[in-house]
C-alpha cells in the first residue's frame, strides 16, 4: 500500500526532529534543513531506526532548485502533509534574515506547493505566540501581506525601527513578531484558495519550547518572561508541538483550516488578562 508522504522543513532542529519521528511512524518522509551535516546525520539515524526517508535536501528554502526537489519528492496522486518548522529567532539572527527566512521563504514554499496540491493535503506552519502580541495596524498588515514585493524589506525595516528602540536586538525581536503575525495571516488567506481543492492549512503558535533555539531565547529577558507567564507551570517541549501538528494533519481535524492553534501553556492568555484592568476599576 502507498503510504502518505510528509515534508518536514527544519528537520534537523528540535521541533523538526520530534515531528519527523512522530509522522514517520505512518508516513514516508521528505526532509529539508539548511544545515547539511546535521540533516545527513539525522537522516542516517532515522533510516537506521527503520523509518523511510525518500528524500533529504539541504539548502535555503528560498532557493528554486531546492523547492523543485521537494515538490518532486511529494509528487503522486495522494494528499500529503507539510510541517514547516524552519525559522530563525532573535537570539540567532538579525532583523533582515529573520524576515527573509520566517516570511519570504515561507511564501515561496507555499507558492511551490500550490501546483501540486491534492485533496487531503494538510499543511501546518510553525508561527509563534509573539505574533499575537503585535498590534494590527492596517498599513503594516498591507506590507506583510505582500512580502515578495521588491521594496518589502526596506519598507518593513522602517516599521520595526519606528516601533523599536534602535538596538539590533530590539529590531530583531520586532521583526520576528511581525514575521509570525504575517504567517498567521498566510494561513487565513491561503485557506480560501486551498479549501476548494480539498487542502487545509493551519498554524501553530508555540510558547517557550525547550529546543536548542528555544533555550537561547529563554536566556533573554523576553523569553524568560514568556516562559514564566505560562500558567500551566512548565515550559513546553518539542513533543508538544509534534503532537499538535499531527492532530492538525489528521482526519480528526478535517474541518479545521485557516486558523492558529496556541500551544503556549496559556502564556498569551496570561499576558492579556493579567495586564488588563480589573472589571469595574
Amino acid at each position: 500500500m502507498a503510504r502518505r508522504k510528509t515534508l518536514i522543513t527544519g528537520a534537523a532542529g528540535g521541533m523538526g526532529r520530534a515531528c519527523a519521528r512522530l509522522f514517520g511512524n505512518t508516513s514516508d518522509l521528505v526532509l529539508a534543513d539548511v544545515a547539511a551535516p546535521s540533516l545527513e546525520r539525522f537522516t542516517e539515524e532515522l533510516r537506521g531506526d527503520g523509518f523511510t526517508v525518500i528524500g533529504a535536501h539541504a539548502g535555503d528554502l528560498g532557493d528554486a532548485a531546492l523547492l523543485a526537489a521537494l515538490t518532486a519528492d511529494l509528487a503522486g496522486t495522494e494528499g500529503f502533509n507539510v510541517v514547516h518548522t524552519a525559522g530563525l529567532s532573535p537570539a540567532l539572527a538579525g532583523a533582515r534574515p529573520i524576515m527573509e527566512v520566517n516570511l519570504i521563504a515561507t511564501v515561496k514554499l507555499l507558492d511551490a506547493l500550490e501546483p501540486i496540491l491534492r485533496a487531503g493535503t494538510a499543511a501546518v506552519m510553525i508561527a509563534s505566540s509573539a505574533g499575537h502580541l503585535m498590534p494590527h495596524i492596517p498599513a503594516t498588515l498591507a506590507l506583510l501581506d505582500a512580502p515578495l514585493a521588491a521594496d518589502f524589506l526596506d519598507n518593513i525595516r522602517a516599521v520595526y525601527e519606528k516601533m523599536g528602540d534602535g538596538s539590533d536586538y530590539s529590531n530583531a525581536g520586532i521583526s520576528y513578531s511581525l514575521s509570525k503575525l504575517a504567517v498567521h495571516r498566510l494561513a487565513e488567506t491561503r485557506a480560501l484558495t486551498w479549501g476548494p481543492r480539498g487542502a487545509r492549512i493551519t498554524t501553530i503558535s508555540p510558547g517557550m519550547i525547550l529546543t536548542p533555539m528555544g533555550r537561547k531565547e529563554v536566556a533573554t529577558p523576553g523569553g524568560k518572561a514568556m516562559q514564566d507567564a505560562a500558567p500551566i507551570g512548565r515550559p513546553g517541549v518539542a513533543a508538544d508541538i509534534a503532537m499538535a501538528a499531527h492532530f492538525l494533519c489528521s482526519d480528526a481535524a478535517s474541518f479545521i483550516t485557516g486558523c492558529d492553534l496556541k500551544v503556549d501553556g496559556g502564556s498569551i492568555a496570561a499576558f492579556r488578562h493579567r495586564a488588563a484592568p480589573a472589571s469595574g476599576a
